[in-house]
C-alpha cells in the first residue's frame, strides 16, 4: 500500500484530521427556520456547506476522547482470551480459510474476516470483491463528521480508522450465503471482540429505516469497563 497522509497504522497524531466538508448535505425543506438557524453554528455558511471552525473543534476533540477510551478497552483484553474466542469462531466456521495472498481474492465474493491483533478485534464483512473491499479499508477513511456513532463514551472505532499494517490476519469464505454466515459469526465472538458497528446481514427495508436502533455501542468509561469472558 502507498504511504498517505494516514500511514500504515493507526495512530492518535493522525486521526480526527479536521474536514469542513460534510458527508452528506441537509435539505433546507425538511427543517423550519427555527432549526436551520439553531443548527447555524455548526457552519460557516448560509447554506449549511462548510462546517465552522468551532464545530470541528468540538468534533475533533470528542473524537479523540473516544479514540483513548477505545485504547484503554482495547488494553483491558488479556491477548490469551481473545485468541481463544477467536480459534473457538474458526473451528465453528471452517468454510473460513487463512487469506496469505490478496491476488488470489480478486474479483471474488464471499464474506472476510480482518484480525487486529495488537487490539484484539476483528472485524466482519462481505462484498462482491473481497480484495478491493480490504484495500478500500486500508486506503480510505471514515468521514471526519461521522467518525462518532453515539457518545465520545460509547462509540465503537470504525473499521476504515484501521490501517494496512494494523491488520494481522485475514480469513475469507467464497459464499453466497454471506447474511447468514456473517450473523453466524458475530453470535459466536463476544462483542467485545468485534468492531462492526451494526449486526450481520445487508439492512433492507424496514430493518434499514431501523438501523439506528441497532448500533453497537460500549460503555468506554474506566469504571463501566466490563470483565471479559469468552
Amino acid at each position: 500500500m502507498r504511504t498517505g497522509k494516514y500511514g500504515h497504522r493507526l495512530t492518535r497524531s493522525t486521526y480526527a484530521l479536521p474536514n469542513k466538508t460534510p458527508s452528506s448535505y441537509d435539505n433546507r425543506s425538511n427543517y423550519s427556520p427555527r432549526q436551520w438557524e439553531t443548527d447555524g453554528w455548526v457552519y460557516e455558511d448560509e447554506d449549511h456547506t462548510r462546517y465552522s471552525d468551532a464545530f470541528c473543534a468540538q468534533q475533533r476533540d470528542e473524537a479523540l476522547i473516544n479514540f483513548d477510551l477505545n485504547m484503554e478497552f482495547f488494553s483491558q483484553i488479556p491477548p490469551a482470551d481473545f485468541e481463544a474466542a477467536l480459534t473457538k469462531m474458526l473451528q465453528k466456521n471452517k468454510q473460513l480459510r487463512p487469506v496469505s495472498d490478496l491476488k488470489d481474492w480478486t474479483g471474488d465474493g464471499g464474506l472476510y474476516v480482518m484480525v487486529f491483533d495488537e487490539y484484539r478485534q476483528v472485524y466482519v464483512g462481505q462484498s462482491g470483491n473481497i480484495r478491493a473491499r480490504i484495500k478500500k479499508h486500508w486506503s480510505g477513511t471514515k468521514a471526519f463528521d461521522r467518525l462518532l456513532c453515539g457518545s465520545p463514551e460509547e462509540s465503537v472505532l470504525s473499521i476504515d480508522s484501521f490501517r494496512c499494517l494494523d491488520t494481522t490476519r485475514i480469513f475469507a469464505a467464497r459464499t453466497t450465503r454471506v447474511d447468514v454466515l456473517e450473523r453466524r459469526i458475530l453470535s459466536t465472538l463476544p462483542k467485545e471482540y468485534v468492531l462492526n458497528r451494526v449486526n450481520g446481514g445487508r439492512p433492507d427495508g424496514l430493518r434499514l429505516m431501523l438501523l439506528g436502533l441497532e448500533t453497537n455501542r460500549r460503555r468506554l468509561l474506566p469504571e463501566c469497563l466490563p470483565s471479559i469472558e469468552t
